[in-house]
């Protein structure tokens, strides 16, 4: 009995996500000679990123946002820019109940929950819960005979404020505890069951009408925090500086016109060891404010970079986004990167 390929490459890809090289290492010494190369060699990738931990808050998410690209740190009164620029929320003006389901490479999915609530002299609340599962995978011996069962699994508890400050410049946020877990029942090579903790916060600012024009810019501090407890080795979190714009040209000739356009896009790069930026380029088409369509493109060195389209209805007190990227991770597993986002407004 061989061990399955696709199992030993969906391990390291999430090893990589988790950044824990000496996991990684652990698992390349219950493969066969042949399924090395092929394992590392997807690992290789993710080397400059291995170097921190907890990349799975690096996945996008949120079907409007990954419409576009990961192009929306510029823009405004959406909710889901919770996860990107807390900023973005300031400026809603009705409560939602958001909730965001995706599913990617490696039998990845996650569920995003979160609570908005506006008032009018404060600024708005909300309370997000975020969970990446990775599934479960067998953990086999050189024999390929199955021993044990692995299961990683993280959370994510969010508590947001945002406000306008002054003028047209609008700042956010979040306080975030991000937990870990790594889950093995019978033997998984070196490891066993941990679960790694840390806090970290995001902070966020917007400012809308530059010059007069219906032009914005927005720039974010994501992961900014402790490095992650409860293993032999402390990993940092994978701190990103975003910065963004977004322009409506149709806005600059008629407020009246029953089509809009955004087109957005952004600049990212790490905390440390800056120097090798990440760029998105995104659009979104919208017509009487009902109907919107999402096109993106984002140049990201990882592999979740690619093409992505998008879909969006509003309906009174509801609404649905739809989004497919063509990233380079899901065309070579096979597997669809799909994500689905529905909203109450009360």
């Amino acid at each position: 009995m061989k061990p399955n390929l696709s199992n030993a490459l969906a391990l390291a890809g999430l090893l990589a996500l988790w950044g824990t090289p000496s996991a990684a290492g652990a698992q390349e010494r219950v493969l066969p000679t042949d399924e090395q190369g092929a394992a590392s060699s997807t690992r290789s990738e993710d080397s400059r990123r291995a170097t921190e931990g907890a990349q799975f808050l690096l996945i996008p998410v949120g079907a409007r946002a990954v419409g576009m690209g990961g192009a929306v740190t510029g823009m405004r009164a959406i909710g889901e820019l919770i996860l990107w620029n807390p900023a973005g929320i300031a400026s809603l003006d009705e409560r939602r109940l958001l909730f965001n389901h995706s599913e990617a490479a490696f039998e990845t999915r996650s569920e995003v929950l979160s609570l908005l609530w506006p008032t009018k002299s404060l600024g708005t609340f909300a309370v997000t819960y975020y969970l990446v599962d990775f599934g479960d995978l067998p953990s086999t011996n050189i024999d390929g005979t199955i021993q044990g069962n692995i299961n990683f699994r993280n959370q994510e508890f969010l508590l947001s404020f945002a406000r306008r400050v002054f003028g047209a410049l609008e700042m956010g946020v979040n306080y975030k505890l991000i937990q870990m877990v790594f889950r093995c029942d019978g033997v998984c090579a070196e490891y066993q069951s941990f679960t790694r903790t840390t806090h970290a916060v995001d902070l966020g600012m917007i400012v809308g009408q530059l010059a007069g024009l219906p032009l914005s810019v927005g720039g974010s501090v994501r992961h900014l925090g402790f490095a992650l407890e409860g293993a032999a080795s402390e990993d940092p979190l994978p701190t990103r500086v975003r910065v963004g714009l977004a322009y409506q040209p149709l806005s600059a000739f008629s407020e009246d016109s029953e089509f809009a356009l955004a087109l957005a896009l952004d600049v990212e790069d790490r905390w440390r060891d800056p120097g090798s930026p990440d760029v998105m380029l995104g659009s979104e088409l919208g017509v009487r404010d009902r109907f919107f369509l999402r096109a993106g493109y984002a140049f990201i060195e990882s592999g979740l970079g690619g093409p992505s389209l998008g879909l969006g209805l509003i309906y009174d007190w509801f609404y649905l986004d739809l989004s497919r990227g063509f990233d380079d991770v899901s065309a070579a597993t096979g597997e669809e990167a799909i994500q689905v986002s529905f909203g109450v407004i009360f």
